[in-house]
């Protein structure tokens, strides 16, 4: 999972919706079943399951479209009517990733922050630590992504989360830190990995000697 894009859970799922509005119980089903919101669906009633959905579709189709204060006014409606929905970690996740494109990075980090974690799945909820983690490396908070991953270590992705630790720990001046980090994230991650390359270099940079090739 550690090549798993933090939004691809989401864009499977809006995707889905776009594509299948007139199947939208039958769709929306299979996309929280994707993101481990089953449970959630299997216990609401029909009209309340109906309502979220479509609020949600209404959200995805606005932001698509790039209809920004409509889009918003479905994301709050989400929030103040259905906040036990899965919906919210997806609407956060991609609110997240248009402020920062904005250059609104810790407005971003204040969104992903507001989701409760009652109702998130604990695959979500790792995915929304990532994403904090990678605004707070970008607003140079080396510190505090330390933190985040010693209180949310990221157990679906340990390739990323050594890797981000080697970061800030390098950032701070820390290099046999960052040396034990980038070990562990090359650990983690499979030799043909894309990231493999760019973890092994900062590794080296950190002072860390990789293996000698095996003679052919």
């Amino acid at each position: 999972m550690d090549q798993i894009d933090e939004y691809e859970q989401g864009e499977r799922v809006r995707a889905w919706l776009k594509n299948n509005g007139s199947s939208l119980i039958t769709g929306v089903a299979l996309g929280l079943a994707a993101l481990g919101g089953w449970q959630w669906w299997q216990n609401q009633g029909e009209a309340r399951k109906v309502e979220a959905a479509a609020e949600f579709l209404a959200y995805s189709r606005a932001s698509d479209g790039g209809q920004t204060d409509k889009a918003l006014a479905h994301a709050q409606a989400l929030r103040q009517n259905h906040p036990e929905t899965p919906y919210i970690a997806i609407v956060a996740l991609n609110e997240a990733q248009r402020l920062q494109a904005e250059g609104k990075a810790e407005e971003a980090l204040a969104k992903l922050d507001a989701v409760s974690p009652e109702h998130v799945d604990p695959a979500m909820a790792e995915l929304l630590q990532l994403r904090a983690m990678r605004l707070l490396a970008g607003l140079g908070r080396h510190e505090d992504v330390i933190k985040r991953l010693d209180a949310h270590p990221l157990p679906s992705y340990p390739g990323v989360a050594g890797e981000l630790r080697g970061d800030a720990e390098l950032a701070l001046g820390n290099r046999e830190q960052a040396r034990a980090a980038y070990e562990q994230s090359l650990a983690a991650l499979d030799l043909a990995s894309p990231t493999r390359g760019i973890v092994e270099m900062k590794f080296t940079a950190a002072g860390g000697r990789l293996p000698d090739s095996p003679e052919a």
